[in-house]
C-alpha cells in the first residue's frame, strides 16, 4: 500500500492542498473549501488511506480543520507558522500552493520540530465554559481553576505544587483541583 503525504495552506473559505506519495511524486494538488464536506471530498477524490498525515500551519482555523481531519480519519498534524516560514525556500516569495507543497515536502521528510498539540474536544469545550460562565468576579478565579483542572495531562508536579503555594489562588480553588485530580484515575501519579 502506497503511502501519501498531504500539506493544507488553510485558509477561512478555501484550503490549497498538495499531495506527494513516499518518494516525493507529486500525486495532486489544487484547492477544496474548508469544510468537513470539501475534506471528506479530497480524501474520497484521492484515495487518501485512513491515518495519512496531513500538515497544516497554525493559524486562525487550524484545530477546527484538525479537529474535522480527525473525524474522517487522517491524522493532522498542526505546525508553528513560524518554523513552516523559516525552514521555506523562497520565504520572500509566498504563495498558496508554494506553501502547501513545502508543508507537504516538510511533513514528508519528517523535519518538523515545533508540532502544535490540539487539546480534545471535551477539554476545549470546558474551557469555553468555564470562561463563559456569568459569575461575575469569580470567572478570573474559575479561569485559574480551569489551569488546575487540566493539570494531570500537561505539567508535573512540580509546577502544580508552585503554583498551588500562590497567593492569590482561594483555597476553594485548590481544594476543587485536588479534588479533581484525585477523581481521576488515569493521572494518579502517587
Amino acid at each position: 500500500m502506497r503511502r501519501y503525504y498531504v500539506g493544507l495552506d488553510v485558509h477561512s473559505k478555501d484550503s490549497v492542498y498538495a499531495i506527494q506519495d513516499e518518494l516525493g511524486a507529486l500525486i495532486g494538488e489544487g484547492s477544496v473549501p474548508t469544510t468537513p464536506e470539501g475534506l471528506l471530498g479530497l480524501r474520497q477524490r484521492y484515495g487518501l488511506p485512513e491515518g495519512t498525515t496531513v500538515g497544516l500551519e497554525t493559524g486562525t482555523v487550524a484545530f477546527y480543520v484538525a479537529r474535522a481531519l480527525q473525524r474522517i480519519g487522517l491524522a493532522p498534524l498542526v505546525i508553528d507558522a513560524h518554523e513552516v516560514r523559516i525552514k521555506a525556500h523562497r520565504p520572500t516569495q509566498k504563495s498558496d500552493r508554494r506553501d502547501a507543497r513545502e508543508i507537504c515536502e516538510g511533513v514528508r521528510r519528517g523535519q518538523y520540530r515545533s508540532i502544535v498539540h490540539v487539546p480534545p474536544e471535551n477539554i476545549t469545550t470546558l474551557r469555553d465554559t468555564l470562561d463563559r460562565s456569568v459569575l461575575g468576579r469569580r470567572s478570573v478565579r474559575l479561569r485559574e481553576a480551569r489551569g488546575k483542572l487540566c493539570w494531570p495531562h500537561s505539567l508535573d508536579r512540580s509546577v502544580w505544587r508552585s503554583r498551588r503555594s500562590r497567593p492569590h489562588h482561594p483555597s476553594w480553588v485548590h481544594r476543587a483541583a485536588r479534588h479533581a485530580v484525585r477523581g481521576c484515575t488515569s493521572c494518579r501519579t502517587s
